[in-house]
């Protein structure tokens, strides 16, 4: 993945809307060999099990079932380009939606270190239309004995508390955020 990606709203590719609720999008990636690849874009139809008002954005090239790859690795000729395209879609969707959030999976590590920092090197462009926070999952067992060891998960333990991310913000392991929310700030709602 490239390291210095610049969002430009100014510089996307055409988005195709495939519904009108805007839901599901395309558009067509330039690669570095000159190919290109259609991308989808997906806002989930359902909002996340723990933060009501939140749906998820998934985005990627379709697999041989036709669903979202989320793990490619594509090597766009201009991820710039690229990362704008889809937060365009965000935007767009959140204009229509406006008191709906769009949260964005760091489906791995790398992938949620690289969402960090196209945040933080994007922070002042982004933060002028968006309020964006990060999410850190995390459990809480409270459980004790033997109890813990035969059922260790219980979903009523799961805390959700997203955070405001800071310009200039410094993120380690510890502190990864593994879920990035994005929201209109109120003026850009209206």
């Amino acid at each position: 993945m490239a390291l210095a990606v610049d969002i430009d709203f100014n510089n996307t590719y055409e988005l195709v809307p495939l519904f009108d609720d805007l839901k599901e999008s395309t558009f067509d990636t330039r690669l570095r060999d000159g190919t290109y690849v259609p991308l989808k874009i997906e806002i989930s139809n359902e909002p996340h099990e723990l933060m009501p008002q939140v749906y998820n954005l998934a985005f990627g090239p379709l697999d041989a079932k036709g669903r979202i790859n989320d793990k490619a690795e594509l090597p766009h000729g201009d991820y710039s380009k690229v990362f704008s395209t889809i937060l365009l879609d965000a935007l767009i969707y959140l204009t229509k939606n406006n008191d709906h959030y769009i949260g964005i999976d760091g489906s791995d590590v790398l992938r949620a270190i690289y969402y960090f920092r196209v945040i933080q090197r994007n922070y002042d462009y982004l933060t002028s239309i968006f309020n964006i926070s990060g999410l850190k999952y995390y459990v809480r067992i409270n459980r004790f004995g033997k109890q813990q060891y035969h059922n260790p998960f219980d979903f009523n333990d799961v805390f959700v508390k997203p955070q405001k991310i800071e310009k200039g913000e410094r993120i380690d392991f510890d502190t990864l955020y593994n879920y990035f929310i994005f929201n209109l700030k109120e003026e850009k709602s209206k």
